[in-house]
């Protein structure tokens, strides 16, 4: 009966053990300096021209958010895969505690994002899906 309480306390003290080290594992994949990216899918609006769009957003979005420290911006167009043709903005930001500065958890838009315009010449252009996924980079 002895053996048997000394075997249960090593086992659970290894598999406490083993939780503790997998919570620190993901402790360190989401390290405030960890970097992440966001991507929005967006899709042309019909009878869009693909260039013009590229331009405008090129010329008049992407500035706007390169400006902001600790982020940077990407248009992207899928070449394979199920995207074929369609675009998405990447914002990547150096680390968590920047994308929550400039996007805090509250929702509320932090930082200076241009005249109305601009966004409102955007969505007669494009379809932009506000709903995303923020990828935290997984370091070892």
């Amino acid at each position: 009966m002895k053996s048997l309480a000394v075997v249960t306390f090593l086992l659970f003290f290894n598999i406490n053990l083993n939780a503790q080290e997998n919570q620190s594992d993901l402790a360190k994949l989401m390290s405030p300096t960890s970097e992440v990216v966001t991507i929005h899918d967006v899709e042309l609006l019909p009878g869009q021209d693909a260039k013009v769009f590229e331009t405008f957003v090129l010329k008049e979005i992407a500035p706007i958010y390169n400006k902001m420290e600790g982020q940077s911006f990407s248009l992207v167009k899928g070449d394979r895969g199920n995207r074929v043709n369609l675009y998405a903005f990447i914002l990547s930001f150096k680390s968590i505690e920047d994308r929550d500065r400039i996007y805090p958890p509250s929702g509320d838009m932090v930082g200076d994002f241009g005249e109305d315009a601009i966004w409102q010449k955007l969505s007669s252009m494009a379809k932009v899906f506000y709903s995303h996924t923020d990828y935290v980079k997984v370091t070892h």
